[in-house]
């Protein structure tokens, strides 16, 4: 299974260097500016991991479902509307009764036979705010439930916030070396989970339609 190992690769590089920013941390002195700088640099780059990782999560499940040429009317509702969102697209802007006649009279039966897609544009987005409404609203759109996600909602939360804030040229700062490590664990606590579910899915082929 190619997509469970690309799953685990792209997490382990992104924990890696988690890990090597924390020792120079570590080794910085404590209350310099070089340790406050660092931790504001690890924070930020927390975040931009936690959206990475999620945005690569996604995009597997699609490019894998892609790859297996399935047609669109062989998925499962969550993953045939996301396929067919184009055409539904086409049709809002020819909304005339003869337009409709076709639709649903030839033009539907194609579509479904027709292999599955996903364009970028029709995907799941994380508006580069992954807040955890977002986190869970997208991921719900294919059926991933992190029940994660509602151990860590408020630390992710201020993940995101703080990351802003950051962005954003603003001073804030983050004080300690521990207080860091608690976000950290709650954003990879949710980054395993959605890389279980994200497998689970795929490997149980719930993508597809139930016979």
């Amino acid at each position: 299974m190619i997509f469970d190992q690309a799953i685990e690769n792209d997490l382990k590089w992104r924990e890696a260097e988690l890990a090597s920013l924390k020792r120079l941390a570590i080794t910085a002195p404590e209350g310099s500016v070089s340790r406050k700088s660092i931790l504001r640099a690890m924070w930020a780059i927390l975040y931009a991991h936690y959206e990475g990782f999620t945005k690569f999560c996604w995009d597997t499940v699609f490019d894998h479902i892609q790859l297996e040429g399935i047609p669109k009317g062989a998925l499962s509702e969550n993953f045939s509307l996301i396929a067919m969102e184009r055409n539904f697209k086409e049709l809002r802007g020819r909304m005339d009764a003869a337009s409709l006649l076709r639709f649903f009279n030839g033009e539907l039966a194609a579509i479904l036979a027709e292999n599955a897609e996903f364009p970028e544009d029709f995907r799941l987005k994380t508006e580069s705010n992954l807040w955890p409404n977002v986190f869970e609203r997208e991921s719900l759109r294919i059926g991933l439930i992190c029940p994660e996600l509602n151990n860590h909602r408020s630390r992710i939360k201020t993940l995101v916030g703080r990351r802003n804030e950051i962005a954003h040229g603003n001073g804030i700062v983050i004080n300690t070396l521990n207080e860091y490590n608690e976000y950290e664990n709650s954003a990879i606590c949710l980054m395993h989970d959605l890389a279980l579910k994200a497998i689970e899915l795929l490997d149980g082929k719930h993508y597809l339609a139930e016979r």
